[in-house]
C-alpha cells in the first residue's frame, strides 16, 4: 500500500495487489487483502485525526500501533552497534 500526505487534513492511499495468477486474487493469501487495506486506511484516518489533538505529541512511532515497526528498528540496531 502507498500511503501519501497530499496536505495536513488529506492523505491519498493507493492499493495495489500484486499476484502471479490472477485467479488466486480472491483465495490464499490474497483472500483478506481488501480487509486488510480497509484496516489500514482505517488506521491512518485515525492518525490523521489524532494529529490535530492538543494531546499529541510528535514522536517516531506510535505506541498503540507501530509497536512491531519500534521492536523490529530497535533489533535493527543493536545488530548494528555490535
Amino acid at each position: 500500500n502507498i500511503v501519501k500526505p497530499i496536505s495536513k487534513d488529506l492523505t491519498k492511499l493507493s492499493f495495489l495487489s500484486y499476484v502471479w495468477d490472477e485467479s488466486k486474487i480472491e483465495g490464499g493469501a490474497g483472500e483478506f487483502l481488501d480487509r486488510v487495506e480497509k484496516e489500514d486506511e482505517a488506521v491512518v484516518e485515525s492518525v490523521q485525526k489524532g494529529l490535530k489533538s492538543h494531546f499529541y505529541k510528535a514522536g517516531r512511532f506510535s505506541p498503540e500501533r507501530e509497536q512491531g515497526v519500534h521492536h523490529f528498528h530497535l533489533l535493527l540496531s543493536q545488530f548494528m552497534n555490535k
